[in-house]
């Protein structure tokens, strides 16, 4: 609402409702994906906590690719800073701050993702059997 009473966007219009239902839509894509994420995350935690000194930023370099484009934001601060040679828990940098971006906005982004493929494969569905229903009379 803006002063005067008016409000910009009226919550009757399409693209308002459509972003309320994105934020509140259960999806069972969106928890495969962000399972499978979270999986995928809690593997390269073990592999980091078991390797050696000087290689255990390595392992964070599959999130480039996978969670791309939030993995956009921890390029800068991973490139720029180096290694703690004390190891992960002591460097924010290298792993705080992955672990925190891909665990959060990562999962968010592949449930969202699964969540679009589910919609997307429904739709399909819907779409085959009313082509087989109209078939059929």
């Amino acid at each position: 609402m803006v002063p005067g009473g008016h409000n910009p966007v009226p919550s009757d219009t399409p693209d308002h409702s459509r972003f309320c239902v994105l934020m509140l839509k259960f999806s069972i894509g969106g928890l495969i994906m962000a399972a499978t994420h979270i999986a995928i995350l809690a593997y390269t935690l073990a592999q980091i906590m078991a390797a050696g000194a000087g290689d255990w930023t390595v392992y964070w370099r599959i999130f480039l690719a996978l969670d791309f484009p939030v993995s956009l934001a921890v390029v800068p601060l991973t490139w720029i800073f180096p290694p703690s040679p004390t190891g992960p828990f002591s460097d924010f940098a290298n792993f705080w701050w992955p672990l925190t971006v891909h665990g959060l906005l990562g999962t968010l982004w592949w449930y969202i993702v699964g969540m679009s493929i589910g919609e997307r494969l429904a739709r399909r569905r819907a779409r085959a059997s009313k082509r087989e229903d109209g078939q059929q009379t």
